[in-house]
């Protein structure tokens, strides 16, 4: 009597399993298929930035080795490092697109220090002092574009 019951029993555990793995291959082949559907689809980064010289005409510009450095430096730190830090920039534009168009603007040498000069005042304490500048309503940042920058022109001696 105990080897029938046994029997049956293993016979009941069989099938449970055999519909139970049925189920679970059915499953685990949708699973598939939507991850192939999704990984056709190519998705583009809306975040990711270009190169700083990517639409420059000028080939000496995109060649030069001190500019390939600086400008590959800039664009593994905006798109990938500045990803994974999550650090909340102070100002509109951010300071690394803030370096990028001060580069581009004044060139190298007085772009890295205009960079410099705005990633010092870009910190919570430095923040404290600009409690009297209005705040972009969008962005709820500190407005501080690169025409701020821009030498104002002598006309007429004065």
């Amino acid at each position: 009597m105990l080897k029938s019951v046994n029997k049956s029993l293993l016979v009941v555990f069989v099938i449970i399993s055999s519909i139970n793995g049925l189920a679970q291959k059915s499953r685990f082949e949708q699973d598939i298929e939507s991850i192939n559907r999704l990984s056709s689809k190519v998705q583009s980064d809306q975040f990711r930035r270009p190169y700083i010289y990517h639409d420059e005409p000028s080939l000496i510009k995109k060649i030069n080795p001190v500019n390939m450095f600086f400008g590959g430096a800039l664009y593994v730190y905006q798109n990938v490092l500045s990803k994974h830090i999550s650090a909340d920039c102070l100002f509109t534009p951010s300071c690394s697109e803030f370096s990028k168009q001060a580069i581009r603007e004044y060139g190298l040498l007085k772009g890295v220090l205009l960079s410099v000069d705005r990633v010092n005042r870009c910190n919570r304490i430095a923040g404290q002092d600009l409690k009297h500048y209005d705040v972009d309503e969008k962005t709820n940042r500190y407005p501080d574009p690169l025409s701020r920058y821009k030498k104002a022109s002598h006309r007429n001696g004065k």
